[in-house]
């Protein structure tokens, strides 16, 4: 397995935190890959790919054609670990993709017409389901993912309107295997609409970072 994280270039103030967090929470991490256009990650490897928005798509599929492994760690550039992860049920998540499973998302279930699974822990995602694909932090099979972002999209266009190619969708069901902050106390975490959410501000004070909010400002 690789992680793959997704960025770019107006968010390069996001390294630092990021960093501090993966290597404090999951220090014995796989590789990360950072995915940007054209700036350089000083932390991790990363690969360059110079796209517009609605190209977005493109950039995926040619970086992901880069990684030299067909299980891919998706996460986003502001998921800021806040505890040591479950890398038991990661392991496991590694073991159960396999067949025509395209997606193992790391997401709490938040789908009431999600169904019964034999993958202890993981609901299956009915056929049209929303947000069946999502980019929030999840496992994937690389050949299946290059295969669903075929066609140049944006990452929203992805999300809401991309067919699932007929594979299936699985989504956790359990305890938190990576808590990023995503909706875990009912209020946004990490960067909504270009803006400090204050729940992450207060968390990355706590870690002792010294980062100037108010030039993104806070929600």
């Amino acid at each position: 397995m690789k992680i793959l994280v997704l960025s770019c270039d107006k968010n390069k103030d996001l390294f630092e935190p990021f960093y501090h967090c993966m290597e404090k929470y999951w220090s014995n991490h796989p590789e990360i890959i950072y995915s940007m256009e054209t700036l350089n990650n000083p932390y991790y490897k990363t690969i360059c790919k110079n796209y517009p928005l609605n190209q977005w798509s493109k950039r995926i599929r040619e970086t992901l054609a880069e990684i030299d492994d067909n299980q891919i760690l998706i996460m986003v550039d502001d998921c800021f670990v806040r505890c040591p992860v479950d890398e038991n049920r990661i392991k496991y998540a590694c073991k159960n993709l396999k067949g025509s499973i395209a997606f193992m998302n790391f997401e709490k279930a938040f789908d009431k017409n999600d169904l019964k699974s034999e993958i202890e822990g993981f609901n299956l995602r009915r056929k049209g389901a929303p947000y069946a694909i999502s980019i929030m932090c999840g496992l994937w099979d690389k050949n299946k993912l290059i295969d669903i972002l075929k066609e140049d999209k944006d990452p929203w266009q992805i999300e809401l309107t991309q067919p699932t190619c007929g594979y299936d969708y699985y989504i956790n069901n359990g305890d938190f295997i990576i808590d990023w902050g995503y909706h875990t106390t009912g209020v946004w975490f990490g960067v909504r609409r270009g803006k400090w959410c204050k729940e992450c501000v207060d968390f990355l004070r706590n870690e002792g970072l010294e980062i100037d909010f108010s030039k993104r400002g806070v929600i």
